[in-house]
């Protein structure tokens, strides 16, 4: 699983993740840069998020804002580290990138079951000696998983997971056909995110699809008892940080048999 869309929809935490490195990597040196790092690691491994948060460097801390949103990014997919290895390095004393080979556990949102991977992520450290700092901005900002879902007419549509970035919300959704007969759901087509406060946040639709889930943009056709589970991406400007709760419509189905399109409205969309 790799950066972007189809990532997300599979668990969007491992946004964080990247491909296997080049070949060529510098040995990892001793040092404090180096015991910086695990020391990060080893906090992410014990579900110490706010000992993670304080090796941040600022402009990481501001960007998650709090211990408690950086915390969120991991619990929110049941995140956990199982082992790792650091397995080499580019760059100096001014700013090293790490590259660790993991060994996690993550929920699968398709499955609503718990699976595991290995991944290799980066880890970047601005500074060296006492001073040195974790940048790590590969998640979002704050997530949250939710319990909401609703079947209307033979589609069920359950939220997985909230997940905010600077400039966007992405709803990780399951769409399910319990009916019979074939369904086709759109819902890039006339979805819409509302909140409390009565904004309306709207898709993103991107032709090179890095931010719009090309399947879900595209649409699906389901068969009897078939699934899939996407991402839908709503454009946003900054959000302060604070609760609010949400609305999603998803929308439209069309039955096979004719029956006129309709959305699906999700509410009590908050964390927890």
């Amino acid at each position: 699983m790799l950066r972007g869309i189809a990532a997300a929809a599979a668990a969007v935490v491992l946004l964080a993740a990247a491909p296997a490195p080049a070949p060529r990597l510098d040995p990892v040196p001793a040092g404090a840069q180096t015991a910086l790092v695990r020391r990060y690691v080893d906090a992410l491994a014990g579900a110490r998020y706010a000992d993670a948060y304080a090796l941040l460097d600022p402009g990481a801390r501001a960007y998650y804002r709090n211990a408690q949103n950086f915390a969120g990014t991991f619990t929110a997919d049941a995140f956990a580290v199982a082992s790792y290895a650091l397995i080499g390095t580019r760059g100096d004393a001014r700013f090293r990138l790490y590259f660790a080979r993991e060994r996690i556990r993550v929920r699968d949102p398709a499955r609503d079951a718990i699976g595991s991977a290995t991944l290799t992520v980066p880890y970047g450290v601005i500074g060296s000696g006492a001073g040195a700092r974790i940048k790590d901005l590969g998640r979002p900002w704050r997530a949250f998983a939710s319990p909401a879902a609703t079947v209307q007419n033979g589609l069920r549509v359950r939220v997985n997971k909230v997940a905010f970035y600077a400039r966007s919300i992405v709803v990780v959704v399951t769409l399910a056909n319990v009916g019979a007969g074939y369904i086709t759901v759109l819902p890039y087509g006339r979805c819409v995110l509302r909140d409390n406060e009565g904004h309306v946040y709207r898709p993103i639709i991107s032709g090179d699809f890095r931010q719009t889930d090309r399947r879900l943009f595209l649409g699906v056709h389901l068969a009897a008892d078939e699934q899939i589970t996407g991402a839908l991406s709503f454009a946003t400007p900054r959000l302060p940080d604070r609760v609010r709760r949400f609305t999603l419509t998803v929308g439209p189905n069309v039955r096979e048999d004719g029956t006129a399109p309709f959305s699906v409205d999700i509410a009590g969309l908050a964390p927890a």
